[in-house]
C-alpha cells in the first residue's frame, strides 16, 4: 500500500490524533479500498496508508470535497440575498439567520441531516440531539432500519452522538442556555439522553453549533484543511470545540489584558468526524465511551500509538482493548500484551475546567511506556 506522511498531526496530541481518526473515516467512505491509520513511532507523525498513491495536494482535494457550502447569505431580517456592503465578520451569524428565517442548512454532509434535526419543543434543550429517551430509542430503530436496506451511516453516528442506552433527568427549559441534570427528578422533569462527553458542550453551544463554526471557518480561509496536514493556521476568535487547549488564551499572555480566542478550524473539522469511532455504552445511568476515562470526575481522553495500520473498524477494536483501557499499563502483563498489539505509546489528555462548565482538553501526559 501507499503511505501518506501527515506531519502536523502527531501522536501525542489529542486533537492532532482526533483529526487523523476523521481523515480516516472520510477517507473510508470515499474511497474503493479501504484506507489503514498508523504512526511513525511514539509522538510521531501519522501515516494514512491507501491502495493508491496520494499526496498533500491530492488528500487535500479529497477531503475539501466533504465540506459543505455555506449557507445563502442574507440581508438580515429580509430572506432577501444581502449587497456587497455586508462584511466578512458577519458571516459567523448567517446559519442563526438562515434558522430564524425557517431555512435549514446541513454543514455535516458526510451525514446529511443528522445535525438538522429541530428541537422537540420551546422547553426542550438547545442541543436536539439531547432527545427524550423514548423518542430518542424509536429514531435509532428507523435510522437502524434504513441503515440495514440503504447501508447509509445514520444509525452509526445517532448512537455515537446521543447516547440511547441510559439517561438523565433535566428540567424544562427557561433561559438562554441548556438546563444541567437534576440529582432530585420531579414531576416536571423529563428523562433525556446525554450527548457524547468528548463534546464539552456548555452554555448555548450545540454539537450542530460546533460544526458550522469549523466549516464557516474552513471557507474564510481555503488553506485551513491543507494546513490541518502540515502545519496548522491558527485564527482569532474560535475555540477549536474543545479539543485543544491552545486554542485559549490568559489575559496575562496577551499585551491587551483580555483573554482571547485562536483555534485552528481545519483540524478541529476533522476531528469532528472522528466521533463515530468512539462507541457509547452505559452501566445503569452512568454513561461509558470508548477512550474516555472517567477516574477524574471531568474525564479524560485516553489512546494509544500504534505501528500496524488499522482500518476505522480496527481503530475501534483497538482503543477498546482492556490493556489500552487498564488503570495500570505499566505492569508485566498488560505491558506484553501492549507490546504484542503493535502500540508504542499511551497518553492522556484531561478535561479542564473553566468557572462554570467544562473547558478543553488539556495538554496530552504520557502514560506509558
Amino acid at each position: 500500500m501507499h503511505q501518506l506522511e501527515l506531519p502536523a498531526l502527531r501522536a501525542d496530541d489529542p486533537l492532532g490524533f482526533l483529526a487523523a481518526l476523521g481523515i480516516l473515516e472520510l477517507t473510508t467512505a470515499t474511497l474503493p479500498t479501504e484506507p489503514c491509520l498508523h504512526w511513525k513511532g511514539p509522538a510521531g507523525a501519522a501515516v494514512l496508508a491507501t491502495d493508491q498513491p496520494l499526496t498533500l495536494d491530492t488528500l487535500t482535494e479529497l477531503l475539501t470535497s466533504h465540506l459543505p457550502p455555506k449557507p445563502a447569505k442574507t440581508a438580515r431580517g429580509t430572506g432577501e440575498p444581502a449587497d456587497s456592503a455586508e462584511t466578512e465578520d458577519e458571516e459567523d451569524k448567517d446559519a442563526e439567520a438562515a434558522g430564524a428565517q425557517g431555512e435549514v442548512w446541513d454543514s455535516f454532509s458526510h451525514v446529511p441531516g443528522l445535525l438538522t434535526r429541530p428541537r422537540e419543543d420551546a422547553t426542550a434543550p438547545n442541543e436536539a440531539l439531547r432527545m427524550r429517551v423514548d423518542i430518542a430509542h424509536q429514531t435509532l430503530r428507523e435510522l437502524a432500519r434504513s441503515e440495514r436496506e440503504t447501508g447509509d451511516r445514520q444509525a452509526r453516528w445517532f448512537a455515537s452522538l446521543t447516547n440511547v442506552m441510559c439517561f438523565e433527568d433535566t428540567k424544562p427549559k427557561t433561559g438562554k442556555n441548556d438546563p444541567g441534570p437534576t440529582e432530585e427528578p420531579g414531576p416536571a422533569t423529563v428523562r433525556r439522553t446525554p450527548v457524547t462527553p468528548l463534546i464539552a458542550a456548555a452554555g448555548q453551544m450545540t454539537i450542530t453549533g460546533l460544526m458550522q463554526k469549523a466549516v464557516l471557518g474552513c471557507h474564510k480561509d481555503p488553506r485551513q484543511i491543507r494546513s490541518a496536514l502540515d502545519g496548522w493556521r491558527r485564527i482569532s476568535d474560535y475555540a477549536s470545540a474543545n479539543f485543544d487547549h491552545r486554542s485559549l488564551g490568559d489575559a496575562h499572555t496577551n499585551s491587551e489584558g483580555k483573554a482571547y480566542q485562536r483555534g485552528a478550524p481545519g483540524p478541529t473539522w476533522l476531528a469532528l468526524h472522528a466521533l463515530a469511532t468512539f462507541r457509547l455504552t452505559a452501566t445503569g445511568r452512568t454513561q461509558a465511551v470508548t477512550s474516555w476515562d472517567t477516574t477524574d470526575s471531568r474525564g479524560a481522553l485516553r489512546w494509544p500509538a500504534w505501528t500496524p495500520p488499522l482500518t476505522t473498524t480496527d481503530v475501534t477494536v483497538l482503543l477498546e482493548h482492556p490493556a489500552v483501557r487498564a488503570t495500570e499499563p505499566s505492569n508485566t502483563r498488560n505491558a506484553r500484551m501492549l507490546t504484542n498489539l503493535g502500540i508504542t505509546a499511551l497518553y492522556t489528555a484531561p478535561r479542564t475546567g473553566l468557572k462554570q462548565s467544562n473547558g478543553p482538553l488539556a495538554a496530552s501526559r504520557h502514560l506509558w511506556p
